[in-house]
Formats: C-alpha cells, structure tokens, sequence
C-alpha cells in the first residue's frame, strides 16, 4: 500500500485516480455526479483545515502559517468564486470539465503538507534539524517556515546561494549581541548621532560568508532586524 503524504490522513488524490478509472466507459452525466459528489466531500475536508489553520495561527509559533498554502487556496477560491468567498464548499455547475478543474484545485490544497498542523510540524520540523545540522544554526522549527518565506531570505537566496546565506544566518544568530549593537549605531548615525559603524569583523573562516553577512546589514537592516526578533 502506498504511503500517504505527510499530514494526510486520507489519500484524496488516489481515491480520486480510482474514481477516474472506474467511471472511464460511465455515461457523461452519471459521471457529473459522482464527481460533483466527490467534489463536495473534499471541499468539506477543505474548508475544516482552512478553519483549522486560521485558529491555528492565533496560537504562539504559528502565527504566519496562513502565508503558506492557506494563501494559496484563498487565491484559488477568490479566483473561481468570486473576491468575497472564503470557502471552496460551493454549488458546482452541471459543466463536467469545470468540475474536473475544480476538483483539481482542493486536491492541489490537501496534498500541500502546510494544508495541516501535522504536515507543518513535520515538514518544518525536518527541515530545522536538517539546517541546524549543517549550518551551525539553533532555529526552532516554527521559525524555519517564516525564515524560507521572509523577503530577507528570498532576496539574499537569489544573490549569494542557499548555502552561503544559512551560514551567514547562523553567524548572525551566534553574534547577536554583535549585530544588534551595529543596527542600534547605525540607526543612531542615521538619526545624526555618533559616527558610521564599520563593518563587522566577525572572524569568520569562510570570507564569503562574513561578506555575506555584512553584505545583508547594509542593504537589509530592517530584515536583518526582523530576522533576530524571530530567532530570539
């Protein structure tokens, strides 16, 4: 038997291969039904982990998990339905191809292991360890999703390198009594008071990383700044 995706309880998307494959020679408009049957039972199942995510997000660690595949589903909901609704739980037309789409849409959702708390605490969870491991970081792993979603992370990624960047992440959260300090005096020169912080020295074995990492004071103070709140 094959194994279920992580955070899954049903595997929505076999039984809906199964479904395809038993109604392949069924007349067009049985076959409406049983899809818009189908339709309906894992809008239900949808729409409950969309309502779990949002009360989910109101808890301490979670707080952004609506960024993920939440906003995701929300665009895809808005996009057929209309901009008010907030739930995939709709009428279907009697237009077989529309519901095929749309039943594609929630499966896209359900499988998607930010769908559900389970699949966030494992698919984060593994992730952390697997970045502490090998870049000397402590990130707890509710930190890990904000972290890979955050403007910091995407802009520096697309610059020096995934690894280069989770290095030089690591050095800031090892030195943050360092880094908070030069984005205090930094501020303070910005405001007219005291001298221009130099560069940190940081005593980094790898130059590329210690470049890295001032590299992300002088064009990303602000995320910088948010990014040590987080890890704190």
């Amino acid at each position: 038997m094959a194994k279920s995706k992580i955070g899954v309880k049903k595997d929505y998307t076999k039984m809906w291969h199964q479904m395809q494959r038993d109604l392949e020679n069924v007349p067009r408009d049985i076959k409406l039904e049983y899809y818009k049957s189908f339709y309906r039972q894992i809008a239900k199942t949808a729409d409950q982990r969309l309502v779990n995510l949002e009360n989910l997000a109101k808890k301490e660690g979670y707080k952004n998990v609506l960024e993920w595949s939440y906003k995701d589903a929300m665009r895809e909901i808005r996009g057929t339905y209309g901009s008010e609704v907030k739930r995939f739980n709709r009428k279907q037309p009697d237009d077989l191809r529309t519901v095929f789409k749309n039943i594609r849409r929630v499966l896209t959702f359900l499988e998607a292991p930010t769908s559900s708390k389970q699949g966030i605490d494992e698919i984060y969870g593994k992730r952390a360890d697997t970045i502490n491991t090998r870049y000397d970081t402590n990130i707890d792993w509710s930190t890990v999703g904000d972290l890979f979603n955050s403007r910091l992370y995407r802009k520096t990624d697309a610059k020096y390198g995934s690894k280069t960047v989770l290095k030089a992440i690591g050095k800031i959260q090892a030195n943050q009594k360092e880094i908070k300090k030069y984005l205090k005096d930094y501020e303070k020169w910005q405001q007219g008071q005291g001298k221009k912080p130099e560069f940190l020295s940081l005593h980094i074995e790898s130059t590329s990383v210690e470049r890295t990492v001032n590299n992300m004071l002088k064009y990303y103070k602000k995320d910088v700044n948010q990014l040590i709140k987080n890890l704190t």
